[in-house]
């Protein structure tokens, strides 16, 4: 199945009899059955699972060969599954013995790729039977089998339009200090397929981890991993069924169950988003430089494109969102250090935000009470200031009072509704039309006060704007947009929340507070207290989603509706109004992150203009 860029892969592990060919496969055609109705485009099965790996010297008989060739004959003939299908076996050539993957789709055998390294210590004596196909698969380019020539060697299966380009290695390839994935992927590989018999020891199962997903993430590509499992011989060692799909360095699938019983699993690999991170990786443009193998030959398979798509498991809604404990302590970890090395920098000890009682000002106050206490800076050095206008609800206003007595900072109350009265009436602003001057004029004159104030006290003033606001451009240019540093504008909204819930373990004596401020709706209250910001731009869940799958995935705006649709239960009309709107905003706003102040990175991106987002402040877009 491929549809919309993600193509479904499995990998399966049949039971199996050592030397029994007909059993294997007929194991093996039950399991394509079972894949059949779930579509993946791929499947692959373990090393040697025609006539079970642990054969030994049973190898060198002709007997047994033959019965292999007849087994994968019938195989062929009796193939139910409409993908590609990856299976491992041997070939005799010039009374040479090659341990190899089969490639095949249909009734044919698409390609054969021999294994390069042979494991010979400990438990492992390949020397013994096989010839690495890395040293003569320059003089060897095909085999003749079943009357047909048939590709051999290095090789990488493509669609007709490229977009998927797979390869195949067997077993010991992916542990060696060069594997042969390293060119396969560098010369244009997305997926590499694994045919592997893997023992089962004690922290065996967490070294294979490690490896695929080291080898897909260095390569921003997708690894298959199937071992044989226990119904092998189990004369010496027992083999671990396991299996494994890993995209760009997360395990997207796996099974470590170890198994006498036939087993399979599926995975979602995302293609376009492998392609965009691909071309993003300087790394994998220069690795190509000496890389670059001519001998490698593409292979041309089908591959079976549809209108909609059947996910293994839903795609991320929350992407931005830390999933662990440890992603948290992270978060506050990098704050810390990023705000107390600014004032050491400077040579100051003072900081001052304003302190709004919403989700963001509480965050940024919270993050500097933390770094202030790990850093061995006073708290009342943090200068908390609310600065109400006649639109500021007394809700808020009473959170910013309490969180500041909570945690023990020095706070301040200044008033500026005075203060807008004037500046409104010196352009000529009546002060009763609620239009954006309005609200803009409450927005600098805040910061006004929090820079003047910095001043005075000899203090930096705290950013509090976080990346969702940067990416809609949901601030006040000169205003809340400007600060002498940003602590939040590395985290995104739905991050943003979900650290300040964090927060209630860090700080329990601010828990009751925090859950005020969760629970109430996000507004800026510039016009009143019912202004509700995502009525205006929509819910920030939504918009960070489109913002991860435009900047980190590179999707375009179909296949971003086409998400929204299958996983926020959107219709066709509402997705599109939320990619059009998010685009208006995201390329008109980009004037104002040209000017934004300096902001660590957190999370996997960032819009800092001086890294991460090097575009110009007058990109169209349609």
């Amino acid at each position: 199945m491929y549809a919309h860029g993600f193509l479904k892969v499995a990998a399966a592990c049949p039971s199996s009899r050592v030397g029994d060919t007909g059993y294997n496969v007929r194991a093996m055609i039950d399991l394509l059955k079972e894949a059949e109705a779930r579509r993946p485009a791929i499947i692959c099965f373990p090393e040697m699972c025609i006539t079970g790996y642990s054969i030994g010297d049973l190898v060198f008989q002709r007997y047994l060969y033959e019965q292999s060739l007849t087994a994968i004959e019938y195989l062929l003939e009796n193939n139910p599954f409409s993908g590609v299908m990856i299976f491992g076996s041997y070939i005799f050539d010039n009374d040479t013995v090659f341990n190899c993957s089969f490639v095949v789709q249909g009734k044919k055998i698409l390609g054969i790729v021999p294994k390069s390294y042979l494991p010979h210590t400990n438990e492992f004596y390949e020397a013994r039977w096989f010839q690495s196909g890395s040293d003569l698969t320059d003089k060897i380019k095909s085999i003749t089998l079943f009357g047909a020539e048939i590709p051999f060697g290095k090789l990488i299966f493509s669609d007709e339009g490229g977009e998927v380009k797979f390869a195949a290695e067997v077993c010991a390839d992916m542990w060696a200090p060069i594997s042969p994935n390293e060119t396969l992927y560098a010369n244009g590989a997305l997926i590499v397929f694994n045919s592997s018999a893997s023992p089962a020891f004690i922290g065996k199962k967490e070294r294979r981890e490690i490896l695929t997903q080291s080898i897909s993430l260095k390569f921003n590509g997708a690894y298959v991993y199937v071992s044989n499992n226990a119904s092998e011989s189990t004369s010496e060692v027992v083999f671990s069924s396991h299996k494994l799909i890993a995209e760009n360095g997360k395990i997207v699938a796996e099974d470590d169950e170890i198994s006498l019983a036939s087993s399979i699993i599926y995975g979602d690999i995302d293609v376009l988003k492998l392609h965009h991170l691909r071309r993003n990786n300087s790394y994998y443009k220069n690795v190509q430089e000496f890389t670059r193998d001519d001998s490698i030959r593409m292979v041309p398979f089908k591959l079976e494109r549809g209108d909609d798509y059947v996910f293994e498991k839903p795609v991320e809604t929350r992407p931005f969102v830390p999933k662990h404990e440890r992603d948290y302590r992270d978060i506050i970890n990098i704050q810390a250090a990023g705000v107390i090395k600014r004032l050491q920098y400077i040579g100051i000890e003072r900081c001052v935000l304003g302190l709004s009682g919403g989700l963001d000002s509480t965050l940024a106050l919270l993050s500097l009470c933390y770094a202030f206490d790990r850093y061995g800076y006073k708290r009342e050095d943090i200068i908390a200031v609310t600065m109400p206008s006649k639109e500021t609800g007394s809700f808020s206003l009473n959170n910013a009072r309490d969180l500041a007595a909570a945690l023990g900072v020095t706070f301040m109350e200044i008033p500026i509704a005075l203060d807008v009265e004037r500046s409104l009436n010196a352009i000529g602003h009546d002060g009763k039309i609620k239009d954006a001057t309005y609200e803009n004029v409450q927005a600098r004159i805040r910061t006004h006060t929090l820079m003047n104030l910095a001043n005075l006290r000899g203090a930096l003033v705290i950013g509090t704007s976080d990346m969702s606001e940067m990416a809609l451009g949901w601030s006040t240019f000169g205003g809340d947009h400007m600060a002498m540093y940003g602590l939040n504008a590395g985290l995104t909204k739905t991050a943003v929340i979900e650290t300040v819930r964090y927060y209630k373990s860090v700080y329990p004596e601010t828990a009751a507070i925090l859950d005020l401020i969760l629970s109430a709706p996000i507004s800026p209250e510039l016009t009143g207290v019912d202004q509700k910001t995502e009525e205006l731009i929509g819910k920030y869940e939504i918009n960070d989603f489109i913002l991860y799958r435009f900047w980190v995935v590179g999707d375009d705006d179909e296949r971003i509706v086409y998400l929204l649709k299958k996983f926020f239960n959107l219709t066709g009309h509402e997705a599109l109004k939320y990619v059009k709107r998010f685009n208006k905003r995201f390329y008109s706003q980009q004037y104002k992150r040209l000017t934004a102040p300096e902001a660590v990175k957190i999370l996997e991106i960032s819009l800092s203009p001086r890294t991460e987002v090097r575009i110009a402040g007058d990109v169209y877009r349609e």
